[in-house]
């Protein structure tokens, strides 16, 4: 029995693949130079099954004459990775602040502790995040989309991760460019079909095919699809909307069928999707290989035709004459027979053209180096082009690095931020923030919204800048200080140790709480405060030891005589005053 809403969705899909196959003849052509192992799907359903793997390598070989496009959109994908989401280090945090507010120092630790607990949870053993993000940035280089899909797992496996394939993604964008509409065409035994949807859902002809060990294998089409839920029950308790079903229905149709065999709804968006570079109106995007695949082309074209040339020299043609009743393989170090005339004249010689493919080589290299140059590899080769490089030529490189991918960085970060929300609505469905977890919010985040702040090496280059300029400032204040201390007054040093501490990836940890440190401050005031008060004391008795003699000598008419000797002394005849005084 067909629905009128599976209809709908098929009807949507059909002018979703209408839109999407102005890309597939170029995604085409990056198969077959750059992805040797990718099906041959691109242009609708293959028939009769798809070829294996030998087949295709086979088929590809015979037109492809150069490996380079291939290597270096590795290259650039493991670069990727390197800068935006290391493996070996925590390359975001987590931020609560709003607009008009900054983060006290219970919320920063509270946003550390939970981003380590995501971060455990991705690079666990079962999660399957680490193949699945190295696959969508292969598909972010290669043809520019990528989806990452992240599902509810159970047991100690919280979250699981995969990668689908850009063959089978179809989407469509809200006015802010957002993906709000998904659809995933893939095929599925009819076993497989009845693990993921549940047998008893399944219609009778699928079943049928089930329950035949002969037929449980046989191929059915499957939609899915993703979008917003046109209308959403609400209640309001405490003033507050509260709503009754998720924001996003999801829908499993059988194409054959019309039916839809599943239906499920998720909180928050579940495809995270990634591009390299995307224009307004475009849905799908570009990639580096699809911007190099006029001088991939160009270069498959010289190095064949080089190729063709070295068999000339290396395997020439051969002449022989008419009355020949067959060509022989020469062979090296055979014996021929009956191959020389008379005259001692071979019967077959060489063809010589006099070609040289020296020169589609040399071409043909160029065209290689101006592939790794559109792909970014020099970026990652700093020491292996100059191994004497100072120190501060690999700093301007690394800056550089940064300045050149950082577009395309942030575009691939917005996804990952995408998710984020996703992982922290299943973690919040499974109880992250009840009164009994450890990741119970402070008081003071209610109704603030936790984001990220990508602390990658990519962020790191791009904020080096900063911290690089205030410790210089800080330094040469330093140094001006020791000839006017009071340039230092100019310094705010809890301004400049946050600058230096945002450009890095400082634990939170670290840093002792506000309170803490005002403690320790007011300690050390009252300290010298004190420190002052004895030294003043001990300074006031001095000066009243010393004044006890000089009152003595007051007192005793001592002081009046030595007075009155000193005006004698003044009196004398030699003395220049009493001349001139006698005058």
């Amino acid at each position: 029995m067909t629905d009128s809403r599976a209809r709908d969705i098929l009807s949507r899909q059909s002018e979703l693949e209408s839109e999407r196959s102005q890309y597939e003849a170029v995604w085409e052509q990056v198969a077959e130079f750059c992805d040797p192992d990718a099906p041959d799907i691109w242009s609708g359903r293959r028939i009769g099954g798809a070829d294996s793997q030998a087949e295709r390598q086979e088929r590809r070989g015979a037109r492809v004459y150069a490996n380079t496009i291939n290597s270096a959109a590795n290259r650039l994908a493991a670069g990727l990775e390197s800068l935006i989401i290391p493996q070996s280090e925590k390359w975001h945090g987590l931020s609560t602040a709003e607009m008009n507010d900054e983060e006290t120092d219970e919320e920063k630790e509270w946003a550390e502790g939970l981003r380590d607990f995501l971060f455990a949870l991705r690079y666990s053993a079962n999660s399957n995040f680490v193949p699945a993000t190295q696959a969508c940035l292969r598909n972010v280089v290669r043809y520019g989309p990528a989806y990452l899909y992240a599902e509810e797992g159970f047991g100690s496996t919280l979250i699981r991760y995969a990668s689908i394939p850009v063959v089978e993604g179809y989407l469509c964008r809200n006015r802010w460019g957002q993906v709000d509409i998904f659809h995933r065409r893939y095929e599925r035994t009819a076993r497989q079909a009845a693990q993921l949807l549940g047998y008893d859902k399944l219609p009778a002809r699928i079943k049928v095919l089930v329950d035949d060990p002969a037929k449980c294998e046989t191929k059915i089409s499957l939609v899915q699809c993703i979008q917003p839920r046109d209308a959403r029950k609400m209640y309001r308790l405490g003033g507050h909307p509260r709503y009754l079903d998720t924001a996003f229905a999801s829908y499993h149709v059988i194409e054959d069928e019309e039916s839809i065999v599943r239906e499920s709804g998720f909180r928050t968006f579940p495809v995270s999707t990634f591009n390299w570079r995307r224009y307004e109106g475009d849905p799908y995007g570009i990639s580096p290989t699809i911007e190099a695949l006029t001088t991939v082309r160009e270069e498959n074209a010289v190095r064949r035709s080089g190729l063709r040339a070295l068999q000339q020299i290396t395997d020439p043609a051969t002449a022989s004459k008419a009355r020949l009743d067959y060509v022989p393989v020469l062979n090296p170090g055979e014996n021929y027979p009956g191959l020389i005339d008379d005259n001692g004249r071979p019967l077959i010689a060489p063809i010589s053209t006099g070609q040289n493919p020296t020169y589609a080589f040399n071409y043909a290299q160029s065209r290689a180096d101006e592939i790794r140059d559109m792909m970014l590899v020099n970026l990652f080769q700093t020491l292996v082009q100059n191994p004497q490089m100072t120190a501060t030529e690999a700093l301007i490189r690394q800056e550089e690095k940064g300045a050149l991918l950082g577009p395309s960085g942030s575009i691939i970060q917005a996804g990952f931020a995408t998710n984020l929300d996703r992982e922290l609505g299943i973690l919040e469905d499974k109880g992250l923030y009840d009164e009994d977890s450890r990741f119970l919010p402070p008081a003071s985040l209610a109704g603030k919204a936790v984001r990220p702040t990508f602390t990658g090496p990519l962020d790191v280059l791009r904020r080096a800048a900063e911290a690089r300029d205030t410790i210089q400032v800080v330094t040469t204040a330093m140094q001006m200080a020791q000839f006017d201390p009071g340039v230092m007054d100019n310094i705010d040093s809890d301004e400049a140790i946050k600058i230096v501490q945002s450009a890095g990836r400082s634990p939170q940890r670290i840093f002792r709480r506000k309170a803490e440190v005002d403690g320790l401050r007011d300690a050390r005031a009252k300290a010298s405060q004190a420190q002052a008060g004895m030294a003043a004391i001990a300074s006031a008795g001095k000066a009243a030891k010393d004044a006890v003699p000089a009152v003595q000598a007051r007192d005793s008419g001592l002081l009046d005589g030595l007075q009155g000797m000193l005006q004698g002394q003044a009196g004398t005849p030699g003395d220049p005053g009493a001349e001139g005084g006698g005058a």
